[in-house]
C-alpha cells in the first residue's frame, strides 16, 4: 500500500515540475535562488548546503532517491532526499525542487546534507519510508539492522530528520522509529 502511495506521489510530483508550478513560495519550498557552481566549483565546494544545479557533475554519481511532497494544496513541489556519491564519500542531501532548467530538468538546490557514516555488513540506510510513533515521516534516513522476512525494520542504529531551515540533518531519538525495506 505505502510503495503505491509513494508513486502515486512521485508522479504528481513529476506531473508538478512539468507544468511549470514549482518553486512559488519561501525557502522551505524552494524559491530561493541558490549558488549556481560549475562542475569544478561544485567538486570542491567545502559543503553542498546552497548549491543549485541541474544534473550532477562529473565525479558525482546518483545512487537512489525518494520524492517528499509539501502537503494538500501546497502549489510548489517539494523536496526529494537523494543517496549521492560525492568526491567526499557517499552523502544524503535534502533538495528542494524549484524549477524546469532550459534544458528541461527541474533544478535543485541542495537544503541539507548528511554525510552517510560507514555501514556494518548488517546494516541499511534508509530514506522517506520511515514512521515515527506511527506516523510517515518523509524527511526520516536512518541506519538500520537488516531483518529476514520482516515488513518493517524495528532495530535502528541512528536516525536522522532533514532540515531544511538549518541546512543539517538533525539527530532524532531511535525510540518509536521503524522502517520499511526496499521493495516491501
Amino acid at each position: 500500500m505505502r510503495a503505491a502511495t509513494v508513486l502515486f506521489i512521485a508522479s504528481a510530483l513529476v506531473a508538478a515540475c512539468s507544468s511549470g508550478e514549482a518553486g512559488k513560495s519561501a525557502r522551505d519550498s524552494g524559491a530561493s535562488a541558490g549558488i549556481v557552481m560549475s562542475p569544478e566549483g561544485f567538486s570542491s565546494a567545502k559543503k553542498y548546503v546552497e548549491i543549485r544545479y541541474d544534473s550532477l557533475p562529473p565525479k558525482f554519481t546518483f545512487v537512489s532517491g525518494a520524492l517528499i511532497a509539501n502537503g494538500p494544496g501546497s502549489n510548489s513541489v517539494g523536496f526529494d532526499l537523494d543517496l549521492v556519491r560525492t568526491p567526499r564519500g557517499e552523502m544524503v542531501w535534502l533538495d528542494s525542487i524549484v524549477a524546469v532548467s532550459q534544458r528541461g530538468r527541474p533544478s535543485r538546490i541542495v537544503r541539507a546534507e548528511l554525510k552517510v557514516p560507514p555501514l556494518a555488513p548488517d546494516e541499511r540506510l534508509v530514506m522517506s519510508s520511515c514512521e515515527v510513533d506511527g506516523h510517515l515521516d518523509p524527511r526520516v534516513v536512518a541506519i538500520a539492522v537488516v531483518q529476514v522476512d520482516v515488513t518493517q525494520y524495528t532495530m535502528i542504529r541512528q536516525a536522522w530528520r532533514a532540515n531544511a531551515t538549518s541546512g543539517q540533518f538533525d539527530v532524532i531519538p531511535v525510540t518509536g522509529v521503524v522502517c520499511e525495506p526496499a521493495g516491501a
